[in-house]
């Protein structure tokens, strides 16, 4: 009896194009999930510093996107410090520890793994002052639209996301949809 066996798939190191400080205006906005570009786009808008659910959320894609620990402490900073109520020394003292757990170096030592599309929209809802989970749940059809038509998403595209969000809460498809 002879058994046929597929040969291992080598898993390409180069699987795109990596996430770094230098091209992170540019992929945001041409590559980011909703979700994403959502997350840090608001804590630039609001000058506020994202709630502990949004940074939980965003923290770990930007690893996996590519960011190195450095790169990631370097934008943390810049954009924690937005808020007026962060300075570089309230960074340090409250935030550079999650940044190295999310990197493996502090706490359980294994670092954080993004979450998934289904985690995301299973997020709880936002409270005053948050942003967090996915967008095509956490919204009203209205601001989704608008959201979308600062986005510059086409109409028809805009209109196919609200037909998935309504008719059976779609919102892994809205979310390929808009891509």
């Amino acid at each position: 009896m002879q058994m046929l066996v597929a040969p291992k798939v080598a898993v390409s190191e180069d699987a795109g194009e990596k996430l770094s400080l230098e091209n992170f205006e540019e992929l945001m906005v041409r590559s980011f999930p909703p979700c994403m570009r959502r997350l840090v786009e608001h804590q630039r808008e609001s000058k506020k510093h994202l709630k502990h659910a949004g940074r939980l959320q965003l923290r770990p894609f930007l690893k996996e996107c590519g960011f190195t620990i450095d790169e990631s402490f370097k934008w943390w900073r810049q954009e924690l410090c937005r808020d007026p109520t962060i300075d570089g020394t309230a960074y340090d003292k409250n935030y550079t520890y999650d940044v190295e757990h999310a990197y493996g170096r502090k706490g359980h030592l294994q670092g954080q793994n993004p979450f998934g599309c289904p985690k995301i929209i299973n997020f709880p809802n936002e409270a005053a002052g948050q942003v967090h989970g996915c967008m095509f749940k956490q919204l009203e059809i209205p601001m989704i639209k608008q959201q979308l038509h600062r986005w510059q998403v086409p109409e028809a595209a805009a209109n196919e996301v609200q037909k998935l969000i309504e008719n059976g809460k779609h919102f892994q498809l809205a979310c390929m949809e808009y891509f």
